[in-house]
């Protein structure tokens, strides 16, 4: 799985170019020297027409074969419960996210210079992104979202605030720099179980286990069957360690990894990124097969187009896990029905009001989710059942719709003005971005007309769907 994710995303509208950098050809140099294998079969490669940066086949790869293997010793991770780093205070280390502890980590790196351990992949790196955060108001408020506008306004103010800890927690950087480093992490991490134990630990136990089993007959303390029996013991312990109780637990850990955070996207094609326990890689395998010579995909998980906007700088067109929610859903049914105050303290002690004002979600298929109908039919009662939850659904798709600036045809028309979106290939856009794309008003403006179309479309199909099953 990808995170949030994950294990995490990535993609970026990226300026064209023909060929590999200087610093991507280092990178592969590197690759080539320290992970061999990792390269077997893949390259990394500019596809035309529009320079974007992946990987290619180099051989055919059949479907749910690995793709590629890389060394997890040359890779960023954090886990569940894991320890400050040095230099790192420990209330910093335990009160951050994943994805500041990563971070933190990818700073560090950064921070070694050319001599660094990951110094070619780091500098390999995209150094700027073009996503919502760093867009004007008006950029923001162009998106006909609100849903999104309110993410990117908590996104800002989240980042700040992780900024002002920094220098309290032992960590050296300026807002730009840390800015750059969360970029990179919640463009390109992923996220999966973790088994409790490094690799390392589990090796040295593996071997004292074994050394104990020899030394106590040996050494006249037992007989040989009381040494396997203990041995039979320690190692349920580690399985149960490492492979059940995390799953009871719900340990995770969370990779930022040299070359597979180079895979590009495709929301329609399921995919894993495994970690091999026994030989301290990570795996790169998807369901479909893939030619040589063509580009080698993977999906960043069950992401909306509202993650892949804000974190990841690109719209997939025809996103199987797209949804729309409606922020302003209790402000519509006002409209409606009029809440009264009694309504919203029943909500209150029901525990349901923050749920109704973060919105209700329309999936792909048009249709509200379960959760957002049993919100719908408790507002209902809330009400008095003056409107049947139906009747609340429909009526607030449709103010929803009317209090759009433009339509869904007008934006449809507006965007064939800027040329067919699939030239661009956004789902597979490169992370990378170039500087001088920020003074591009026309590309951001094609992306944003696709965010609007996308949404507009899903309002569209729950309008429909709604209306059809008000009919029956």
């Amino acid at each position: 799985a990808l995170a949030g994710g994950p294990l995490a995303g990535r993609a970026h509208v990226a300026w064209p170019r023909m060929a590999l950098s200087e610093h991507d050809r280092r990178f592969v140099a590197w690759a080539a020297e320290k992970a061999p294998d990792a390269l077997a079969k893949v390259e990394l490669a500019v596809f035309e027409p529009l320079g974007l940066r992946g990987l290619r086949a180099t051989k055919y790869v059949k479907a749910k074969e690995e793709s590629i293997v890389w060394p997890a010793s040359l890779a960023l991770e954090v886990t569940t419960g894991m320890r400050a780093p040095a230099n790192v205070s420990k209330p910093l280390w335990a009160e951050s996210a994943w994805y500041t502890q990563l971070a933190i980590l990818l700073l560090r790196r950064s921070a070694e210079g050319p001599g660094g351990a990951l110094a070619p992949w780091v500098d390999a790196l995209p150094r700027e992104f073009d996503t919502p955060y760093g867009w004007s108001d008006d950029e923001v408020e162009a998106l006909h979202y609100p849903a999104l506008r309110e993410a990117v306004a908590r996104q800002r103010e989240e980042w700040a605030k992780i900024h002002s800890g920094m220098a309290v927690g032992g960590v050296d950087c300026t807002q730009a720099e840390l800015e750059w480093a969360l970029h990179c992490v919640r463009s390109r991490a992923f996220s999966g179980a973790y088994e409790g134990s490094t690799y390392q630990q589990r090796v040295g136990l593996f071997g004292f286990i074994v050394l104990l089993t020899v030394l106590y007959p040996l050494l006249s303390m037992g007989s040989w069957s009381q040494a396997l029996g203990g041995a039979v013991t320690g190692l349920i312990f580690i399985v149960a360690r490492d492979v059940i109780s995390p799953r009871v637990l719900e340990l995770k850990r969370y990779v930022l990894c040299p070359l597979v955070d180079m895979l590009n996207h495709d929301g329609t094609i399921p995919s894993d990124v495994e970690y091999r326990v026994f030989t301290n890689t990570y795996a790169v395998s998807a369901d479909a097969a893939v030619p040589a010579g063509e580009q080698v995909r993977i999906s960043y998980g069950p992401r909306s187009n509202d993650q892949l906007l804000q974190f990841h700088g690109f719209v997939e067109k025809g996103c199987v896990h797209d949804s729309y929610i409606l922020t302003r859903f209790l402000e519509h049914v006002d409209s409606i029905a009029g809440v009264s105050d009694s309504a919203l303290d029943t909500l209150e002690k029901e525990g349901l009001l923050q749920a109704l004002r973060r919105g209700i979600r329309v999936g792909n298929d048009g249709k509200c989710d379960e959760a957002s109908v049993l919100l719908a039919e408790r507002l209902s009662v809330a009400l008095g059942g003056s409107k049947k939850a139906l009747e609340l659904l429909l009526g607030a798709c449709r103010l929803e719709k009317q209090a759009l600036p433009t339509s869904y045809e007008e934006d449809k028309v507006q965007l064939k003005q800027f040329g067919s979106s699939s030239k661009r290939k956004a789902a597979g856009s490169d992370r990378g971005f170039s500087p001088a794309q920020s003074s591009e008003q026309g590309p951001r403006m094609q992306t944003i007309l696709e965010f609007r179309v996308s949404k507009k479309m899903l309002l569209e199909r729950a309008i429909l769907e709604l209306e059809a099953s008000s009919a029956a």
